[in-house]
Parts: structure tokens; sequence; C-alpha cells
């Protein structure tokens, strides 16, 4: 008999620290943030193109923030855009396209005003989302 009401003490006792522990890690969660412009110029990635989506989205979905993302799409990219196309229609949002990189984002690295420029042109090594 005290060996069941044991066990059942220490059962609620670790639903309270789960509860505790979830309450804990939802509190100290960074604050939503808004609202963020992604510029992607994603040059022939097609065998990394769906890990940097998926990436990218985890990031901005831990950090509250909603997002839309142009891509600059140029003929010899249809693959990965193509890619591109289908990852986002599964989250139910739509892309928007550019024919080439603005100057001033061309220029500035890797943030513009409210643009987050992402360019895989560089090498595979240097490539990534920062």
């Amino acid at each position: 008999m005290v060996a069941h009401l044991t066990m059942i003490l220490l059962i609620y006792f670790l639903a309270a620290m789960a509860v505790h522990l979830m309450h804990q890690r939802h509190t100290s969660r960074p604050e939503s943030e808004g609202f963020e412009q992604i510029l992607l110029i994603p040059s022939n990635q097609v065998g990394r193109i769906e890990g940097i989506i998926r990436s990218l989205c985890l990031e901005l979905l831990y950090r509250g923030k909603s997002f839309t993302l142009t891509v600059v799409a140029e003929q010899q990219e249809a693959e990965t855009i193509t890619i591109i196309e289908k990852m986002m229609q599964r989250q139910g949002m739509e892309l928007s396209y550019l024919p080439a990189v603005p100057a001033e984002l061309e220029h500035t690295g890797q943030r513009h005003g409210d643009y987050r420029l992402i360019d895989l042109r560089r090498s595979n090594d240097e490539a990534g989302c920062r």
C-alpha cells in the first residue's frame, strides 16, 4: 500500500515538474519581433535549397516572426525555384519574384532596411543563412 502511494506521489511530482519546465521554456522564448522580408538569391542550390528553406522557416517560427520570401529568378535556376515554390505552397505562403537584385541591396550586405538578403551565389563554404 505504501509503495503504491509513493508511486502515485512520484508520478504527480514528475508531472508537476514537466508542467513547470514547459512553462519556463514558454516564458523564456523570445518576444515576437513582427515581420521580416527576405530576399533570396538561390544560384543553383538544388541539393541544398530544401534544407536552407526549412532552417530559415524554423528560425523565423522560433523567433515568432512572419515573413515574405522574394526570390531573384534567373533562367538557369529554374529547378531550384520549382523546389522553393513547392515548399512555399505546402506552407500556404505566396512567393514573389524579382528579375535581378536591386542595386541598393547588391552593395550593402546581409541587411538593408526592411530586407534580409540571403545570397547563395557564393561558394558552398561561404553560403548560408546568417
